[in-house]
């Protein structure tokens, strides 16, 4: 019997240029952020309010832990939905960096915030151009175009409140994104049009990621990014409950905060969880009857 030939790989431009470089930029951005939310006018591109950091930072964590998962892949099919949503997110917040590039430390302060500042120009910058390259060179790489989504497929009960989620998450950010101003005069916590637009890049991209996820139904290639909402969620809320004392409880966008990061960590679970019970690492004996096994991961 004629062998299957392999699924389509990941290019080494793909790592070497996009997943690698922006998993990397994401740990940074986690280190500045999360640990120490109160030390963003030292440590970070901008001023912002320790909860706003806190969930910028968990953000960051849980798209640090997808790439370097998607690095690590070996077929496109495992991180095309991890690659679409990093390239969004890259795009959205290239765009707010822009619109408001006044409030970066690109002229003053302490000189880890002048590096930082003036680093995180540059990522945005130059990621665009670079990601066309290793997107460029992933299409030429040879081998057969990813499959149909096959069994075990994402259960309904995922996909369902995922493309759900998704749709509304998008909305979310894209009211974000259009309206800064006015919605930061309006904040349950300190925060200005950036830090409002920077939320609705994530917000945008979560919504994507969940949406092109539930397209892909397929338990192997959603697992890396069940696994980023999932820390992107207890992260999150323990951040929030961290720096509760800063926000006004009273207002109800305190709570749609606390709402989408339980969903977030609740889709997780579930698709992280369904995968492990439903997809386990299935074996098949050699050919030549040593009786050794050898693990099989379809891409």
């Amino acid at each position: 019997m004629a062998a299957t030939p392999p699924a389509r790989p990941v290019s080494p431009l793909l790592r070497a240029l996009l997943l690698g470089p922006l998993a990397a930029a994401a740990l940074w951005a986690f280190l500045a952020l999360w640990p120490a939310p109160g030390s963003t006018a030292q440590l970070f591109a901008w001023t912002t309010s320790p909860v706003t950091a806190a969930l910028l930072g968990s953000c960051y964590g849980g798209a640090a832990a997808m790439l370097a998962l998607a690095a690590l892949a070996r077929s496109w099919a495992e991180v095309r939905v991890a690659t679409a949503a990093s390239c969004l997110l890259v795009l959205l917040t290239l765009a707010a960096t822009l619109a408001d590039h006044r409030e970066l430390h690109l002229h003053g302060g302490t000189p880890l915030g002048l590096l930082a500042a003036r680093g995180w120009l540059a990522v945005h910058l130059a990621a665009p151009p670079l990601g066309l390259l290793a997107l460029a060179a992933q299409l030429r790489t040879r081998g057969p175009a990813p499959a149909p989504a096959r069994a075990p497929r994402l259960p309904w009960w995922v996909a369902a409140p995922a493309a759900g989620s998704g749709a509304l998450l998008a909305l979310l950010g894209l009211a974000l994104a259009l309206f800064p101003g006015p919605l930061a005069a309006h904040w349950p916590w300190a925060a200005r049009p950036l830090d409002v637009r920077a939320l609705g890049a994530w917000s945008l991209a979560f919504g994507a990621a969940l949406l092109l996820a539930s397209r892909e139904c397929e338990l192997r290639r959603a697992r890396s990014g069940m696994a980023a909402l999932v820390l992107t969620g207890l992260l999150g809320l323990t951040g929030l409950a961290r720096e509760g004392g800063q926000v006004s409880w009273h207002q109800p966008g305190a709570w749609l905060a606390v709402l989408v990061l339980t969903a977030l960590l609740g889709l997780g679970l579930c698709g992280y969880g369904a995968s492990a019970v439903l997809d386990p690492p299935r074996t098949a004996a050699p050919p030549d009857g040593t009786g050794e096994v050898e693990e099989v991961r379809l891409g």
